[in-house]
């Protein structure tokens, strides 16, 4: 892949871009699937392309081909010229100042998934599944171990050259239990990391069948949600989905310029907002973080060569900075990228795409239970449901996976069909408490949708138990 790159950006110097770059990628990918305790899907699957960036005269063109093949690539940079000429003059993109950035990247790997045996993989998925199914009210039951291997070189015509080398992995199980005229799922998943196999060891994902079993049970005969103004206990990984949402989307560059409106719209933020927009209460620090350990986002570089950054999206409630690229940095008054562009794979443009970010957590001892022993009347939620926001990410409304009625500062029953609904800023500004940060939990998400034609992007979030008052209840039946 290396002479490749190499000899496509030397045929773009030669013919005098003012930029360009070229992106191939190798990948290997291996998922195993059960379904109602049978073996439903089980594959490897390998895709290898290049992907070339082209600047001339202030604007962009791009082209792509499948495989790896030195012949084709002649005409892959011409293609990536011609549409950059086709624009004329009209273009004004400029890229914010970056160092020469050479060197390697490869992410934590103990133990490369890859190469264990695919009986192995079944056994454990089976014996997860067969437990799920052991109650006669459970009618479905899904279980999945997924693996990925992304191997890229990135080449530019300023000399820069990198390599990275990434392994991700999610193991997913989920059971849906009938009864009553209901039917209600359990999932249970801490999201892909990027990891081998000894995040499918460290997951427990063999023990995981019993639990979602009696927890689908106890779901499905479950009383429904009472309605009101309430307060709420939301564990990390709901509050992944929420933060993703109303958060991370919000403070993409490109929708405060105008630029996307795709995927449920722009943004309530503008571009001087920046250091002044009151976004949540001062226990709101939000931070963005593309060298976290094992996130999904955490690459190395971007897709612009810009390293891995580490930034406050908000601090002590207040808006700080917009996720951005090369692109983008300038026009909302910012010297450098931070590091946000990125691409679905080599046949794609890369594009402005959020980062890994967390709401951070203190050490300040403080227990779930201590969170909740100070609420007369709430709703303890853990796990991603379903989610709509507005055209602007102002208004939305948030489910779960997993629910409780809280009453007098404790857990007194199951509930489901739960479903909150806020304003972004109204919903932040009423965070009051987190627990202390050994109840940290992490969600790696693979699918963000973006763009036209879309994509779908990686990133991981996470928060530890969070306390929200006064937030607007409502039954999801």
């Amino acid at each position: 892949m290396k002479q490749l790159v190499q000899r496509a950006v030397e045929i773009l110097k030669d013919i005098g871009v003012d930029y360009g770059d070229v992106r191939a990628e190798l990948i290997r990918t291996e998922n195993t699937d059960f379904r109602n305790a049978r073996l439903d899907d089980c594959r490897t699957v390998e895709a290898e392309g290049v992907g070339i960036r082209a600047l001339v005269n202030g604007s962009w063109g791009f082209a792509a081909c499948t495989g790896l093949n030195n012949d084709d690539i002649e005409a892959v940079v011409e293609r990536a010229v011609d549409i950059a000429r086709a624009a004329g003059s009209r273009g004004k993109i400029k890229l914010a100042p970056l160092d020469i950035q050479q060197g390697v990247y490869s992410g934590p790997c103990r133990k490369d998934p890859f190469e264990v045996s695919r009986e192995d993989k079944i056994t454990i998925l089976q014996k997860a599944s067969d437990d799920m199914m052991k109650d006669p009210r459970i009618k479905s039951s899904y279980a999945q171990l997924w693996f990925e291997k992304r191997d890229r070189i990135i080449g530019t015509t300023r000399g820069d050259l990198i390599e990275t080398d990434l392994i991700f992995t999610q193991p997913t199980l989920m059971a849906t239990a009938v009864a009553g005229g209901d039917a209600q799922s359990r999932m249970l998943q801490d999201g892909a990391r990027i990891a081998g196999w000894e995040w499918v060891e460290e997951s427990g994902i063999e023990s995981w069948g019993e639990r979602a079993r009696e927890e689908a049970l106890m779901k499905v005969l479950a009383d429904e949600s009472p309605s009101g103004e309430m307060d709420l206990i939301l564990d990390g990984l709901h509050l992944s989905l929420t933060m993703h949402e109303s958060v991370g989307h919000p403070t993409e560059s490109d929708r405060a310029l105008g630029w996307e409106a795709n995927m449920a719209g722009r943004t309530f933020v503008n571009i001087t907002d920046q250091g002044n927009l009151r976004y949540g209460s001062d226990m709101v620090n939000l931070l963005a973080d593309n060298t976290l350990p094992f996130g999904v986002a955490t690459w190395g570089w971007d897709d612009d060569m810009v390293p891995g950054q580490k930034w406050y999206t908000v601090k002590n409630g207040i808006f700080q900075e917009f996720g951005s690229v090369r692109e983008t940095a300038f026009l909302i008054g910012k010297k450098a990228s931070t590091g946000c562009c990125r691409a679905m794979n080599a046949q794609c443009f890369p594009i402005n795409r959020q980062p890994n970010f967390y709401l951070e957590a203190p050490e300040n001892g403080v227990t779930p239970e201590d969170l909740a022993s100070e609420i007369n009347h709430g709703i303890w939620i853990e796990g991603r449901g379903s989610f709509s926001i507005d055209q602007r990410r102002e208004n939305f409304q948030f489910g779960g996976d997993l629910f409780w009625e809280i009453k007098n500062g404790k857990k007194v029953r199951p509930l489901k069909k739960v479903i909150y609904r806020s304003r972004t800023p109204e919903f932040w500004g009423s965070l009051d408490g987190i627990a202390d940060k050994k109840y940290f939990r992490t969600m790696g998400l693979l699918t963000c949708g973006k763009g036209e034609p879309g994509q779908s992007a990686r990133m991981t979030h996470g928060a530890s138990y969070s306390r929200f008052r006064g937030v607007e209840v409502g039954g999801g039946k």
